[in-house]
C-alpha cells in the first residue's frame, strides 16, 4: 500500500491527476451550490447542473485512479457511489433518446451492489479496533450502505411502474443530486479539514458547509414529495422513461 499522495509529494501525471481531482471538486462544490439556489428547470440551472454532472465524474474517475495507487478500495467504492447518483439523477430528467431501461437495470445492480458491499464492510468493521476501514467510520458505511438500499429499491420501483412523472421525477433527480452534492462537500470541508490553514479552520462553519446539502435535500423532499409543491419551478413534461 502506497502512503498518501499529496500535491507536495508527487510530480508527473500523478500530480496532473491530483491536481485536476482538486481542481474539478472546487468546480462541483461551486457548481452544485449554484444550483440550489437558481430557478430549478431553467436555462441556468441546466447549464450549471450539466457542469456540476461532469465534474463529479471526473472528479470520481480520478478519485478512482488516485485510491487504486494508495490501494484503498473504500475510495473506489466513493467514485461507484458518485457515478451512480450523478448518473441517475441526470436520466431521471433528461433520458436517453434510445430508452433508459438498460441502463437503468444496471444502474439499480450497481446500487444493490455498493449497499452490500457497505453494509458487509461496515459491520465487519464495526467488531474491529478503532471501528473505521482506512479512515472511514464503520457508521458511515452503514449509512452509505442503508442509502444505497434504498436507492436501489427505488431503481425497482420505477422499473416496474415504466417510468416516473410529475413530483416523484422531480424528487428523484432532486435527492440524487443533493446527495451527489453532500460527498462532494463533505469530502472538502469535512475529509479535509485538517489542512485548512488554522486561521480560517472555524469549525462549525466547515460543518455547516459539508452538511448542508443533506439539510437542502430534506428540505426538497419535504416540499415536493410531502406538500407536492413544485411552484417555480420549469418543468419540462418529458418523463422518465424505463423502456
Amino acid at each position: 500500500m502506497s502512503d498518501r499522495v499529496t500535491l507536495a509529494t508527487t510530480t508527473g501525471p500523478l500530480f496532473v491527476a491530483l491536481a485536476s481531482h482538486y481542481a474539478a471538486g472546487l468546480v462541483a462544490i461551486v457548481t452544485g451550490f449554484a444550483a440550489l439556489v437558481v430557478a430549478k428547470g431553467g436555462v441556468a440551472h441546466k447549464r450549471i447542473g450539466i457542469t456540476f454532472a461532469y465534474a463529479m465524474l471526473y472528479m470520481g474517475v480520478t478519485a478512482s485512479g488516485i485510491a487504486m495507487y494508495e490501494g484503498k478500495s473504500t475510495s473506489v467504492v466513493a467514485a461507484m457511489v458518485v457515478g451512480y447518483m450523478v448518473i441517475t439523477a441526470t436520466t431521471t430528467v433528461k433520458p436517453l433518446r434510445a430508452g433508459s431501461r438498460p441502463v437503468d437495470l444496471v444502474m439499480m445492480v450497481v446500487a444493490f451492489t455498493i449497499a452490500a458491499l457497505n453494509l458487509w464492510t461496515g459491520y465487519v468493521v464495526l467488531g474491529s479496533p478503532g471501528r473505521q476501514l482506512n479512515g472511514v467510520p464503520a457508521g458511515m458505511m452503514l449509512f452509505m450502505g442503508t442509502v444505497f438500499l434504498l436507492a436501489g429499491v427505488g431503481d425497482a420501483r420505477m422499473i416496474r411502474a415504466g417510468g416516473l412523472t410529475g413530483a416523484r421525477r422531480i424528487a428523484r433527480h432532486l435527492w440524487r443530486m443533493c446527495f451527489a452534492l453532500f460527498i462532494a462537500s463533505g469530502s472538502f470541508f469535512l475529509g479535509q479539514m485538517n489542512f485548512v490553514p488554522e486561521p480560517i479552520r472555524i469549525v462549525p462553519l466547515l460543518f455547516a458547509l459539508g452538511l448542508a446539502p443533506l439539510v437542502v435535500l430534506l428540505y426538497w423532499m419535504w416540499r415536493v414529495r410531502l406538500r407536492k409543491r413544485l411552484a417555480g419551478m420549469i418543468l419540462s413534461h418529458q418523463p422518465a422513461v424505463a423502456k
